[in-house]
């Protein structure tokens, strides 16, 4: 491991010879900062210089704004005029009063020209001859400030920036009321480049501000990644456990409890829920959109549940696209190893006050490595393919209509017809899915009240990808519709210092039609919330969330109320540092598998035999409690931004699957499926209670023009005081240590170098597996799992600026390993990829 970051250590040296741009955020942010220190000083020229090659970076309304204010400062009236006039082309909240401005300097210098028509000017200095090479670079500087300018007046008017933030100079000081966000929309926020949540309080926020640890992945970071798959972009989270199991089929958790079928972290899509209640899981490669039009990736880690209920027990995924109307038409086309073919096309466009975002896209990726080998006489192959993982195709519309400012509403509807794979719990193993995934999604924005509704659809065949020769199947159908709806009040009002209060409503419809559950179940479900923002002097934040959410079956068996609570403290000392505080309660509910299940699965190995599996209605929500103490903080001057979180998470109520219990001798026979009933295991709740303890660690570098770099870390232990620490499966399939670093490297020259690796330390996973001894007694068996490093690489090139890239991605380039006992060997593929801007 040491290895792999001295060579890329190596890599970031020999490339730093050249000017570049970085990580666009942190670099342009930079620059920002330098320009206004120089401009503070009086040195208008260098300072105005510095700002341009900031916008030119990453285009921002408020950096035109400080432009034409740094102009009129220095008694330059005519380039002043100027900038106001490109500012109010992006149509910012506080237009009436630039107006003013631009009219009070017309006629300035009308003025000042008609006072002095024959003024002399002073002699112009000798022309200096410049070199070929300086006319290029001052020609492509000029180009790509055009360019900049020209994206920046294209965007909608939809997002505007926030409050101005005290201690930054010069920022249009234009307020408007706090927005949920989560559907996507441009929130730039007041100051230039700073990093904006909308996650972790369902508002847009300096993420300074954030009262839970966040991780932001931008859609340059997806980009310059070269990732082909989303959940790959997750492993340089601090604190995240990916586990891959196959091409298609992978897990996610946050600080701990990652299993098959992983089922405590909420991953939303603009806001709407890709949590599959019939099973509990997120199936990522079933997602209807594209990774080209991801905007940012928003990562809560620690509890949610007290603003969006059920199943946010250890964190929140908050994929946020790009709003409809913003972007750029993209072509992008992949092939490479493992039969990999993928192609997209994402197109963007705007009449009037409607704008859409519309999306396509077929991909297609064989497995690492086969389950069976195909010449086996005994076994027989049910799903569709023995050699592909995934196959697909999708397609995304989202559109957006504002009456007013502040008046919004936005309509989008995706499918997904697919094909890919899943491994469920208890003895089953690798299963097929094959079918499709359908949602439609409404947000209306009315000032300060909010309406959400959507609808998500699924609908598959399913069962064993391969089954014994002459066993019963288990084959199965199945249908889930889930209707959601939400409303969201906010309001700011002072009394003993600003306060931002949100209060909302929600319910939610289930329904499910399965086999394993003997037939169709519907579930309805309710919650109320409310949240206090409160800052009674500058420097502190003070917020208090309270979210109530009714379950038909959590008093055993009967509706019953989950309650989850958070309170939180940020400290904002100095500009740019924030320390946080927070305690909070979580929980997860059960899913329908866990309450309604009654499966008879075949023992493997002895024809006529099974075990049964059976839900339990009257189980507990699992239940958390944690706390966490954090640091955040900035050096823009440097490019520089780091986070710090130390956490405690007490976890109760864990649902499992017990030990097969013997049948009485009457009960051992089934008739429905004329086989013996060789035991019962049911879901039930843990008794014992587990701990998880760790610190994290976050840092992004952009130190000189050309090179980013991002570094995490999460050091973790999870122990239980009432079993056995051989035994205990929380306690050993948490990896203790994890690291990321990644670097990139983009030159003027129309290069891209991108590098990044990821160590997971050695674990002990206990599953259930038939006694070696005798099939049909099921035992909890200890499979040791060494040390991996998953290491990724990209090279691209720009063969038309602005039109053509081409790139060549290295994936899984270290040593072949599995990410689970039952999982694929996961083995290193190249792949080539072209992405035309038309």
């Amino acid at each position: 491991m040491p290895g792999v970051f001295k060579r890329a250590g190596v890599l970031a040296i020999c490339l730093c010879a050249g000017t570049a741009l970085a990580d666009e955020r942190l670099e342009a942010r930079r620059h920002f900062r330098n320009g206004m220190s120089l401009i503070a000083q009086g040195q208008f020229d260098q300072g105005i210089a510095e700002l341009q090659e900031a916008y030119t970076i990453k285009p921002h309304p408020n950096v035109l704004y400080n432009i034409a204010r740094a102009y009129l400062d220095a008694g330059r009236s005519v380039e002043a005029l100027d900038w106001y006039r490109k500012y109010l082309a992006a149509n910012p909240p506080d237009s009436d009063s630039v107006r003013a401005t631009i009219a009070k300097l017309e006629a300035t210098v009308k003025a000042s020209e008609a006072a002095n028509p024959n003024a002399p000017t002073a002699p112009a200095p000798a022309p200096q001859a410049a070199s070929p090479a300086d006319a290029q670079a001052l020609a492509a500087l000029v180009d790509r400030l055009e360019k900049a300018i020209a994206r920046a007046e294209a965007i909608p008017s939809g997002g505007t920036p926030g409050p101005v933030v005290p201690g930054i100079p010069l920022v249009p000081g234009a307020s408007v009321p706090a927005a949920t966000g989560e559907a996507g929309a441009a929130d730039v926020g007041a100051v230039p480049y700073e990093e904006r949540v909308v996650t972790a309080s369902r508002r847009a926020q300096s993420s300074l501000e954030a009262p839970n640890a966040t991780t932001v992945i931008t859609a340059e970071d997806i980009r310059l990644s070269g990732a082909t798959s989303l959940v790959e972009l997750l492993r340089r989270v601090p604190g995240a456990d990916v586990m891959e199991l196959g091409v298609g089929s992978a897990n996610l958790s946050l600080r701990g409890f990652n299993q098959r079928i992983a089922n405590k972290v909420l991953v939303l899509v603009d806001g709407r829920s890709e949590y599959q209640d019939f099973l509990g899981l997120t199936l990522w490669s079933s997602l209807p959109i594209e990774l080209e039009e991801i905007d940012r990736i928003e990562v809560i880690r620690g509890p949610g549940s007290a603003l969006y209920g059920a199943n946010a027990m250890l964190g929140v995924v908050n994929i946020i696209t790009r709003a409809p109307g913003y972007g750029q038409r993209q072509i992008h086309a992949l092939v490479g190893g493992g039969n990999t073919v993928s192609g997209s096309f994402v197109s963007y466009g705007a009449a009037s006050a409607l704008r859409y975002r519309l999306s396509v896209g077929y991909g297609q990726m064989d497995k690492w490595s086969q389950d069976f080998a195909g010449n086996r006489p005994d076994m027989a192959l049910r799903g569709p393919s023995a050699e592909r993982g995934y196959q697909g195709a999708r397609g995304n519309l989202a559109t957006e209509y504002t009456f007013k400012p502040g008046f919004d509403l936005g309509l989008s509807a995706g499918v997904h017809r697919f094909s890919t794979e899943a491994y469920p719990l208890g003895t089953l193993r690798n299963f097929y899915m094959d079918g499709l995934t359908a949602y439609g999604k409404g947000d209306a924005s009315l000032g300060p009240v909010k309406f959400k509704a959507f609808w998500n659809h699924v609908n598959v065949d399913t069962g064993p990808q391969y089954e014994p020769i002459g066993q019963r199947s288990l084959a199965t159908h199945v249908t889930s519709n889930v209707f959601n709806g939400e409303a969201l009040f906010s309001k700011g009002f002072e009394l003993g210092g600003e306060h931002l209060l949100n209060v909302g409503a929600e319910g939610r419809l289930k329904r499910v039609s399965w086999d394993y559950m003997g037939g169709t179940k519907e579930e309805f479900h309710a919650a109320a919330f409310v949240q206090d923002e409160w800052r009674p002097v500058q420097p502190l934040r003070l917020l208090a969330s309270y979210r109530a959410d009714r379950h038909p079956l959590l008093n055993k068996g009967s509706p019953g109320l989950a309650h989850s609570p958070r309170v939180s403290a940020i400290l904002l000392p100095v500009e740019g540092h924030a320390f946080r505080a927070s305690a909070a309660s979580a929980f997860r509910e059960p899913t329908f598998l866990e309450s309604y299940t009654s499966l008879l699965v075949p023992a493997p190995g002895v024809p006529g035999a099974s075990a049964l599996t059976e839900g339990n209605r009257e189980l507990k929500p699992e239940r958390m409690v944690a706390f966490e103490f954090g640091y955040r903080g900035e050096a823009p001057r440097l490019g520089i931004d780091w986070d710090v979180a130390l956490y405690q998470n007490t976890v109760k109520n864990l649902i499992a699957l017990s030990e097969v219990q013997r049948l009485p001798a009457g009960d051992s026979f089934d008739e429905a499926s004329n086989t013996y009933v060789v035991g019962r295991s049911f879901f039930q709740n843990e008794s014992e209670t587990y701990t998880s303890r760790g610190v994290e660690l976050g840092l992004s570098l952009a130190p000189v023009d050309g090179l980013g770099i991002k570094i995490s870390s999460a050091l973790q232990k999870v122990t239980t005081d009432g079993e056995d620490a051989t035994t205990c499966g929380p306690c050993s399939q948490a990896p203790q240590v994890k690291l990321f670093g990644g670097l990139t490297y983009r030159t003027r020259s129309d290069l891209e170098f991108g590098v990044d690796a990821t160590y997971t330390s050695g674990t002990t996973w206990i599953e259930r597996e038939p006694a070696s001894a005798d099939p049909t007694r099921i035992e909890f068996i200890a499979n040791p799992l060494a040390a991996y490093t998953v290491l990724n690489a990209r090279v691209g090139y720009e063969v038309i600026q602005d039109k053509l890239t081409v790139a060549v991605v290295g994936s899984n380039l270290a040593a072949g390993h599995t990410q689970h006992p039952f999982g694929n060997r996961i083995e290193r593929r190249v792949y080539a990829s072209m992405t035309v801007i038309p």
